[in-house]
């Protein structure tokens, strides 16, 4: 029998090597603090993200908050917070709405601070990911795509379970270059 925790297992603090580092989904409170996560994301790094900071950054935070659904629904965003309650990193969870598509959902928009980086949160952020699309009712896959030549983040994701189905060359392009997009697909248990 495969035990699966609650979806409110989300809600945790990681080990003290994590930095007490604590995940749960985003409310509309937090919907300033993804702003500003988000267009630092867009700034930053330009070739991670099919949005472009130009585009965004007038945008008000209130126009976000309709992202922030409940687990149970797959749409969500997950926040991952220090002990302090800054915003560190997120992701989302975009559960398809056609009839057809709806056991499928799109997780977009994974983002960590430059400051948090290289130190567990976007590993933390996708099992919760994956944990809580676990527990939605009639989901069974998630798909991604992922610059491909952002080998970290590509291999966080393999580590995770995801597997490449197809490259989209020059899915965007930046200031004239353009960027392959590797497209990735993970079954769910349940």
């Amino acid at each position: 029998m495969n035990h699966r925790p609650p979806v409110d297992a989300v809600d945790r603090v990681e080990p003290a090597d994590a930095g007490a580092v604590h995940i749960r989904p985003l409310v509309a409170a937090d919907a300033v603090a993804y702003k500003a996560l988000r267009d630092e994301a867009l700034r930053t790094a330009p070739d991670a993200f099919t949005s472009d900071y130009e585009s965004s950054v007038g945008r008000d935070a209130s126009e976000y908050v309709a992202r922030f659904g409940a687990l149970e629904s797959g749409q969500f965003f997950l926040g991952a917070f220090d002990a302090a309650g800054q915003l560190l990193g997120c992701l989302g969870c975009e559960r398809e709405q056609r009839t057809k598509q709806r056991h499928c959902a799109v997780v977009v928009g994974m983002m960590v601070s430059p400051s948090a980086q290289r130190k567990g949160i976007g590993r933390m952020l996708v099992e919760a990911c994956v944990q809580a699309a676990s527990q939605v009712p009639g989901l069974t896959q998630l798909v991604l795509t992922v610059t491909a030549s952002n080998h970290h983040v590509v291999r966080l994701y393999e580590q995770a379970g995801f597997r490449a189905w197809g490259l989209l060359p020059n899915a965007i392009v930046v200031d004239g270059v353009g960027y392959d997009k590797l497209h990735m697909v993970r079954l769910l248990s349940h």
